[in-house]
């Protein structure tokens, strides 16, 4: 009995370590591969809002996959120009302006493959992904300084624009070539039904306080928004590395 036991898992561990491939409990990532072979390039997948996104696998078993995307990104852009000018006094000006514009993005997405392969290094697989994702609302903060021998003319400007959102359901089909342990390269198809939606109010509001007399104000608001939905097609730009731990 116990040298039937003991043959047995032998037999399991050895079956385990004739295998490349990532296995049950392993965790692993995937990275973007472009270019040829003398200039390869590494980089971030990309999400349903074109932004860099990490891409994570988790095996439940050895043959399903648990996926978990993110995407995030931070828009903080700051502009400063200066220049000498003409004013209509005559008088020669330093016009100074300083602009911020913000905004914030993320997405996430959640899956599931089912791994069909019973090679060594070679592995197919299916499956689902859900996306969502949401384009944030843009601020632009534009700040004029006019200054002469008088003094200083203020214009403040303010436009803030309203993002977007997506979503999508997709089918899945890939496969990992598996050509050192837990280390892999591949390529992933999709096909899904995509739904976005961009813009909506759009406002901007001005203040002009002159050096002297009375100060001006005004706003403007307005509605620009698109959407769209129907079923696409994917498939990965290049090569992708997948490593497991």
């Amino acid at each position: 009995m116990l040298l039937l036991i003991g043959t047995t898992t032998l037999l399991a561990n050895a079956q385990q370590q004739d295998t490349l491939k990532s296995r049950d409990g392993d965790w692993g990532f995937v990275l973007n591969l472009t270019g040829l072979i003398d200039n390869i390039n590494i980089g971030n997948l990309s999400d349903g809002n074109n932004n860099n996104a990490i891409l994570a696998k988790h095996h439940l078993t050895d043959t399903r996959v648990l996926r978990i995307g993110l995407g995030l990104k931070t828009v903080s852009n700051n502009w400063f120009t200066g220049d000498s000018i003409s004013i209509g006094s005559g008088n020669r000006a330093l016009k100074e302006v300083d602009s911020t514009e913000t905004r914030f993005d993320f997405s996430v997405s959640l899956g599931l493959e089912k791994h069909l392969g019973t090679t060594r290094r070679l592995d197919p697989y299916v499956g689902g992904e859900l996306r969502v994702g949401k384009i944030g609302r843009t601020k632009i903060d534009a700040n004029t300084k006019i200054t002469d021998v008088t003094g200083t003319r203020k214009i403040d400007r303010v436009i803030q624009q309203d993002g977007g959102f997506n979503f999508s359901v997709n089918a899945l089909a890939g496969f990992n070539y598996f050509f050192a342990e837990r280390i892999s390269i591949g390529a992933e198809f999709s096909l899904g039904y995509l739904y976005q939606s961009s813009g909506g109010d759009e406002s901007e509001s001005l203040v002009d306080t002159p050096v002297s007399g009375s100060q001006i104000s005004s706003f403007v608001n307005r509605d620009n928004k698109t959407s769209g939905k129907g079923f696409d097609v994917n498939s990965s730009a290049g090569l992708m590395l997948s490593f497991y731990f």
